[in-house]
């Protein structure tokens, strides 16, 4: 974006995902595996993450993780932006 506003009519270059390869997917099952207690299907309702296990916790197992720590986390994250009106006195 930033390079777009410098130069509005230049070639805009596409973000490009990293691949996927089979190395990095043994490193996430391994890691998963490890860090199996923080997975929020299996782990009991009333255990809470620990906030040095947060972190990793999501980053294994997604977004699931803030729904177990505290709804209004998604809640928060998922409202809809204020609409400001521009008007004469305001």
């Amino acid at each position: 974006m930033a390079l777009r506003k410098v130069f509005p009519d230049g070639p805009a270059v596409p973000r490009h995902l990293p691949t996927v390869t089979g190395k990095g997917e043994a490193v996430l099952r391994v890691a998963r595996e490890r860090y199996a207690e923080l997975d929020p299907a299996t782990r009991p309702v009333s255990e809470p993450y620990d906030p040095g296990q947060v972190r990793m916790a999501v980053a294994l197992f997604g977004f699931a993780v803030l729904d177990r720590i505290d709804d209004r986390i998604m809640t928060d994250w998922s409202r809809p932006a204020p609409e400001f009106v521009d008007g004469p006195g305001e």
